[in-house]
């Protein structure tokens, strides 16, 4: 835990040096990202908002995705979070998006239980994603793609691992 806030304390800095807001769009970590940096003092400064878009109706009302490109592609998949990303990207600010299978049930033989994609759009349009396959129970998967998404915004914001 020590080492994620640490991680979470050079991105706050890196955003206020940088003047980007960080919003947080996120489905199977429910909130877990916008908690983890809201945990650090100082956070005000630069986290935005988040959104909590469990359902699959709520991703698209919420942040613009088209019910077509889930149905085509599944939530949990690069082209959705991509969409998830951009939608909640806005001026000066980036967003992480994040939508998995945490478990225990769900899972299917392409996409198994630990199956969590995100991605990061940025101010100025970029945006990146990636596939993680986390071990563990439905905790330990939420709490990996939690510390995977912070390091993916370090990464993408800040251009460092």
């Amino acid at each position: 835990m020590a080492v994620l806030r640490e991680r979470i304390e050079v991105l706050l800095q890196g955003c206020r040096e940088r003047h980007v807001l960080l919003r947080t769009a996120e489905s199977c970590t429910a909130g877990g990202i916008a908690a983890a940096l809201a945990s650090v003092a100082g956070a005000s400064d630069v986290l935005d908002r988040g959104w909590i878009v469990y359902s699959n109706r709520a991703k698209c009302e919420e942040l613009g995705v088209d019910m077509q490109l889930i149905e085509r592609h599944g939530a949990v998949s690069r082209e959705v979070v991509g969409a998830m990303a951009a939608g909640g990207a806005a001026g000066e600010a980036a967003c992480v998006a994040v939508s998995g299978i945490a478990g225990p049930g769900g899972g299917t033989p392409e996409k198994p239980v630990g199956t969590v994609w995100m991605a990061v759009a940025l101010p100025d349009g970029q945006c990146r994603s990636r596939c993680h396959r986390f071990a563990g129970d439905r905790g330990q998967v939420q709490a990996a793609s939690v510390a995977a998404a912070i390091d993916m915004l370090v990464e993408a914001v800040l251009g460092r691992d």
